[in-house]
């Protein structure tokens, strides 16, 4: 097999391309150095202005910044770009509303990527879960701009009882006053193949990574927040991704992680999801590649996880570890599962990728 080259769409403008994502096979989104939000139709050859990232609002941080690490999330004509380790954003529905202005608060924001994901409820109507402050998500339905969970706690079910618990045995002086705020950083957003669960790559205080789970109905409905912690680990920001609706994987590396170990190679470790636990399932070795220090995507028609890294760059791996195709000097931005289809912006042009097997 091979990832071959498709597109190489130049721009021959003063401006750059400081990020880009596919929404079809045939339209990019790109966020240009003017600040331009535009839409490319990659066979027509066409340019459609969205909207800007700049505007006549000042904040004390200077606002959206062009020049930050950005990514562009897309639901069909829906466009929602943030600074993912900023503070601002917006969503652009055409026509509902050309830009809406997303904020939250700053709480050590340069390590927290922006929580950010699109999805359908089962009648197909178009929601946003977005970061509102460091432990505080919001849903909010895109057609009406009603914020579904305005009125949910920012307290744990069974807070109570886990407090109790706690300091049952502590001195008078060391106890607090209960039941505490949900002690939770969300990092990244990722929804299950079927949209009824989102997984958060956040982390807790230590600093350590943890991985939670949360239905989104019940997101909605209660007002106390649910979750399902996968585990804890360094604080190394890992890779993650769903297999499907019950199995994620998570990259893991015992040297750093378990205490006295002899270097050892990284692993991708496999946990079942099943009513509202998560238990470890197996785990296979990564002979020779950094997978922590990555991103994973799943290719469900071939069962591949595919592997971005700025060190190992392009792999496809077999579920059982095997690295079936690597590209040490292919180093791209994003694989949409559901497209097939890899980009990477460069500066004046964006370039997408296919996968190919070889015809013998």
């Amino acid at each position: 097999m091979k990832i071959s080259q498709i597109h190489n769409i130049k721009f021959n403008t003063e401006e750059s391309v400081k990020t880009a994502t596919l929404s079809t096979p045939n339209e990019l989104v790109m966020l240009m150095s003017s600040g331009d939000v535009v839409r490319y139709y990659i066979e027509e050859q066409k340019k459609e202005h969205l909207f800007s990232v700049k505007n006549s609002f000042s904040y004390k941080d200077g606002g959206f910044d062009v020049n930050a690490k950005s990514t562009i999330y897309t639901l069909d004509s829906i466009v929602v770009i943030v600074n993912d380790f900023k503070l601002h954003g917006f969503i652009h529905y055409p026509s509902k509303y050309e830009k809406l202005h997303l904020w939250r608060k700053d709480y050590h924001a340069d390590i927290s990527c922006y929580p950010i994901s699109l999805f359908k409820n089962k009648e197909g109507v178009p929601h946003l879960i977005y970061g509102e402050d460091w432990n505080h998500l919001q849903i909010v339905n895109l057609d009406t701009r009603q914020i579904l969970t305005a009125s949910k706690s920012l307290i744990e079910e069974n807070a109570e009882e886990k407090h109790l618990e706690f300091y049952k045995n502590h001195k008078e002086y060391n106890k607090h006053l209960w039941p505490e705020p949900y002690n939770y950083f969300f990092g990244k957003l990722e929804m299950s193949p079927n949209k009824k669960n989102f997984l958060s790559a956040g982390w807790i205080w230590g600093s350590y990574d943890a991985y939670n789970i949360y239905e989104v109905e019940h997101f909605i409905e209660s007002d106390r927040i649910a979750d399902m912690n996968i585990g804890s680990w360094e604080h190394s920001d890992r890779a993650v991704c769903w297999i499907d609706n019950k199995t994620v994987a998570i990259a893991y590396n015992p040297t750093e992680e378990e205490e006295n170990e002899e270097y050892a190679p990284q692993e991708i470790h496999f946990y079942k999801i099943d009513n509202k636990n998560s238990k470890f399932e197996r785990k296979v070795q990564i002979v020779g590649l950094d997978v922590v220090n990555s991103k994973f995507y799943f290719n469900k028609n071939f069962n591949w996880i595919i592997v971005l890294s700025d060190k190992a760059g392009t792999v496809l791996l077999s579920l059982d570890g095997a690295v079936l195709f690597q590209d040490e000097k292919l180093n791209l931005d994003a694989y949409y599962p559901d497209l097939d289809l890899f980009v990477k912006a460069d500066y004046k042009s964006v370039i997408v990728y296919q996968i190919r097997k070889n015809r013998y």
